[in-house]
């Protein structure tokens, strides 16, 4: 399984340098959840002035783009926890569908054949 984790720090500084490790290591969790994703890209940007980090997680499924997932917190790690819960419920969701989606064909395909 290789998957591609791409994270992009924006405006960085000593404190998002510190999140690198932490971001990957939180997307990695993902991907094991989610073995189908092919490529995880994370953007990690921090506001000086406000001290408020922002975080967008972009997961790729089976040639699906799942997520766009932003969020703003005054704490790094919690801004790429919340980004990486909210990519894995819309993945989650991806998938039910997926499984829906087969079990469709299925039936459609066993109706013709009966």
């Amino acid at each position: 399984q290789n998957m591609a984790i791409e994270v992009t720090m924006r405006h960085s500084d000593v404190r998002i340098e510190s999140l690198k490790d932490y971001a990957e290591a939180r997307m990695e969790k993902l991907q094991k959840r989610f073995p189908k994703v092919t490529s995880i890209n994370i953007v990690i940007d921090v506001d000086a002035k406000k001290r408020m980090y922002m975080c967008e997680v972009v997961a790729n499924r089976l040639g699906e783009t799942a997520v766009g997932a932003k969020e703003f917190s005054e704490s790094g790690k919690s801004v790429i926890d919340a980004a990486a819960a909210r990519a894995e419920r819309q993945l989650l969701k991806m998938r039910v569908k997926a499984r829906k989606g087969s079990v469709r064909k299925q039936r459609a395909a066993s109706v013709k054949n009966a």
